[in-house]
């Protein structure tokens, strides 16, 4: 009764606080219950090795691995049961050569500290995320900000035992522990993890415009902790079993998606209660969570709510590219009966030569994207012949990394865009009763999607940390400059700029029109994006074609 009162004090709607607050919960605070009571929806005395109800009716007494263990939290990984922890690095047998070697660096990362072999502090933990995950102000421009940019500030405002405070140094134990190979680091990320989730489930009762943007910004972190910590393991205990193929939308990395849920409804909430916006940080927000990326991977539209950038504060480039990504995310819905058999289509799902005429227009609106960019948007193409580096010995340079990042996730779109012409071109012409020819307008496609290709390949020395000093050293340094800032660095791509690359890569590997050779370049680069954020799923992308465009 308490909770209801709380939150009728605060004035939330229930149905959203559910959202919010159960699915968000639930997963770590389960019922302690046996299974056999569960089953047969009797309430339970969860009197251990047998409880009362079984007892008496002389049924087995089934109990969760973890509540036989006494465990106050539910196991979401393997490791936290018991199991081996999933390697720290690839196995070098099961990779070609050319991957071995993009990869060796990212794989090998010490401190500078000379105690870099000590147990870190909290401010080491800290600090090394803050360094190596975390754009300054002077490294990116404001339009390709997201939320992580803003946690500093309002870490720095939080209370020392807050949810934001403890969601900080899971992830920040979380990374250096993946970094250091660590153990220790990983078990007292997950102690603060859970520790995050108790204290965050009470500030969701006390819910108000003063703590909105602080719960906004930690359940961005507690989605970005689960994709370091539990991707892998995740992904094959829902594989266990199973024979199905990964479908064309990578239905199983959208299982657990409740964080980010709960962060839109939290925009949603403010909006509700007419409470003063954060434009800065909503438009930040906005830009990583339940959204137009999100939504062209899922083949679902953007939630109309969600959809107008101006809302957000987005203008100039930036809102006309967020516009055109829109009707991409719709466009990315309906073409999916593109991929079923003409006798598994419904009369109700648009014809192929609509998908077809959709696409030309929205291929359209890029190419005037590109083309009426202003001056200090623009790129320039040099020479470079350095080894393992380059895909065709061209490189782009861009006025920043986050300009680099915004023309990337122009050509991943334009890519899928021109993909799915494509299939509806050849889809129209086998299924119609008359002989159309739509080769020309297919090789027309086909020859864009190299184009784009191409220029995303060149795009990525620029994010690579290529230069080597210190060659004597067992580890080699490199060096990056981001903005006026040149970081010395044992990683290939730096966290931080490899978060830059992670979606236009896996669209455009996924992407079944794009050619061999560009193909297999990205997915050298995704796999290293991903070895170096320590993100399974993106792995999996990169092995498996998750998604399909």
């Amino acid at each position: 009764m308490s909770d209801i009162h709380q939150c009728t004090r605060a004035k939330l709607p229930l149905n959203l606080l559910f959202t919010l607050l159960l699915e968000t919960i639930r997963m770590v605070f389960p019922s302690r219950g046996c299974i056999t009571c569960k089953q047969r929806r009797i309430k339970c005395d969860s009197v251990h090795p047998t409880c009362g109800r079984c007892q008496k009716a002389s049924r087995g007494c089934i109990w969760d691995q973890n509540e036989e263990s006494g465990l106050l939290f539910k196991s979401e990984n393997a490791f936290a049961q018991g199991k081996p922890r999933r390697p720290w690095k690839p196995r070098e047998r099961d990779l070609e050569p050319a991957e071995v070697a993009a990869i060796s660096l990212t794989s090998d990362l010490v401190l500078d500290s000379p105690t870099s072999l000590s147990p870190p502090t909290e401010d080491e933990a800290f600090r090394f995320w803050l360094e190596n995950y975390v754009f300054s102000d002077d490294e990116i421009p404001e339009f390709a900000r997201e939320y992580s940019h803003y946690v500093v500030a309002y870490r720095d405002k939080a209370q020392p035992d807050s949810s934001l405070r403890l969601a900080v140094s899971a992830v920040s134990h979380a990374v250096l522990g993946h970094a250091r190979k660590a153990d220790k680091l990983i078990e007292d990320a997950e102690k603060l993890f859970s520790q995050s989730i108790i204290k965050m489930r009470r500030e969701f009762h006390e819910l108000t415009q003063d703590n909105i943007d602080e719960l906004l910004i930690t359940t961005m972190l507690m989605a970005l902790y689960e994709n370091i910590m539990y991707g892998d393991e995740r992904h094959h205990i829902q594989n266990q079993g199973s024979s199905l193929d990964p479908d064309i939308i990578g239905s199983r990395f959208w299982e657990k998606v409740c964080h980010h849920e709960g962060a839109a409804g939290l925009l949603k909430l403010r909006q509700e209660h007419g409470w003063t916006p954060n434009l800065v940080l909503e438009r930040a927000a906005r830009r990583q969570l339940n959204q137009i990326r999100t939504c062209i991977l899922r083949g679902i539209p953007e939630a109309p709510w969600l959809e107008d950038g101006a809302q957000f504060g987005e203008e100039g480039p930036m809102l006309e590219l967020d516009s055109i990504m829109i009707h991409v995310a719709s466009l990315r819905q309906r073409s999916l009966s593109l991929f079923l058999p003409k006798s598994a289509r419904f009369s109700s799902q648009p014809l192929p030569g609509q998908i077809a005429a959709e696409a030309q227009d929205l291929d359209a609106a890029l190419e005037s994207w590109a083309r009426e960019l202003p001056e200090d948007w623009r790129f320039s193409t040099q020479p470079d012949s350095t080894a393992n580096t380059t895909f065709d010995e061209l490189i782009h340079t861009y006025p920043s990394h986050g300009h680099g990042a915004i023309w990337n996730r122009y050509r991943a779109v334009h890519i899928i865009v021109n993909s799915i012409r494509r299939r509806a071109l050849s889809v129209m012409a086998q299924c119609s009763s008359q002989i159309i020819s739509t080769q020309a307008e297919q090789d027309i496609c086909q020859e864009k999607i190299a184009s784009l290709a191409t220029d995303l390949c060149r795009s990525i020395p620029f994010f690579i940390a290529s230069h080597i000093i210190a060659q004597d050293s067992p580890l080699p340094k490199r060096v990056v400059k981001i903005g006026s800032n040149v970081i010395h660095t044992n990683y290939e791509i730096l966290p931080k700029l490899a978060t830059l690359l992670a979606w236009p890569l896996a669209l455009a590997v996924s992407t079944e029109t794009v050619p061999e050779p560009q193909k297999q370049y990205l997915k050298i680069k995704l796999k290293s994006v991903a070895n170096t954020l320590g993100d399974s799923a993106l792995e999996s992308v990169a092995d498996q074609a998750e998604f399909k465009f």
